[in-house]
């Protein structure tokens, strides 16, 4: 009996013991299984940061890529302003140049033309002027050469006139010579004589026109008998009285 009992007990024991075996086993298999469901659950924690953080890090890098190509863009439609409005400048410029150019065309064209103007108008003028100047100059010389006709005309008929009485004169000393060498028979005759005298008053020929033959003849022997007769030493006077018609009466 106490064997049986010791062996009941022992075997009591041995099952105490198997179940508490069991048990540890049950504890450490569900230790086992919270450890690997805290490990998964830890690394899934852990996959989940990790592709948290790899989304972080893919949107930062999306952002980052998006900030660069927002940039590249902004960059690129600065440089496209930049471009346009430069180009628009120097559209503006070139505009504003070409106006320039045309304004200044313009107003060379404008002030060549009022110079030309100017010096038509000054020619114009200068012309009338000169032509006013040379009628009034024709004028004058035509009232000075008219007063000068006059004048030569009047000195010509004063010259005229003096050597007329000059001629007048040697005529009568002419005459008066002829008679000295005639005497009183041949009162109321007349004779015309005609004559040829140097410059000197030497009778170069004579020669009787008409007239009492008697006294002709008298009066051509008494101018041969003076053979110088009064002769003026004016060339004028002597170019009227060279060739001479000479009338004696006594």
């Amino acid at each position: 009996l106490q064997a049986v009992q010791q062996e009941e007990a022992a075997e009591k024991k041995a099952a105490k013991q198997a179940e508490k075996i069991k048990r540890a086993a049950e504890e450490a298999e569900r230790k086992a299984r919270q450890q690997a469901e805290e490990d998964a659950r830890r690394a899934e924690q852990q996959a989940k940061e990790e592709a948290r953080r790899e989304k972080l890090r893919a949107d930062e890098e999306e952002r980052h890529r998006a900030e660069e190509q927002r940039k590249r863009q902004a960059a690129e439609e600065r440089k496209r302003q930049e471009a346009a409005a430069r180009k628009a400048r120097e559209k503006k410029a070139r505009e504003a140049a070409e106006a320039k150019r045309q304004s200044e065309l313009r107003r060379l064209a404008e002030q060549k033309a009022r110079e030309r103007k100017e010096r038509e108008e000054a020619e114009k003028a200068e012309a009338a002027r000169k032509a006013k100047e040379a009628k009034e100059r024709a004028e004058m010389e035509r009232i000075m050469q008219e007063q000068l006709a006059k004048e030569q005309a009047a000195m010509r008929q004063q010259r005229r006139q003096q050597v007329l009485s000059e001629v007048e004169r040697y005529q009568i000393m002419i005459q008066q010579t002829i008679m000295r060498y005639l005497n009183a028979d041949f009162k109321d005759k007349s004779c015309r004589l005609k004559l040829k005298l140097a410059t000197t008053g030497f009778v170069s020929q004579v020669s009787i026109v008409d007239g009492d033959a008697a006294l002709c003849r008298a009066a051509e022997s008494a101018v041969r008998r003076a053979e110088t007769l009064p002769m003026s030493e004016d060339p004028a006077v002597y170019e009227e009285l060279k060739d001479i018609d000479l009338k004696v009466e006594l």
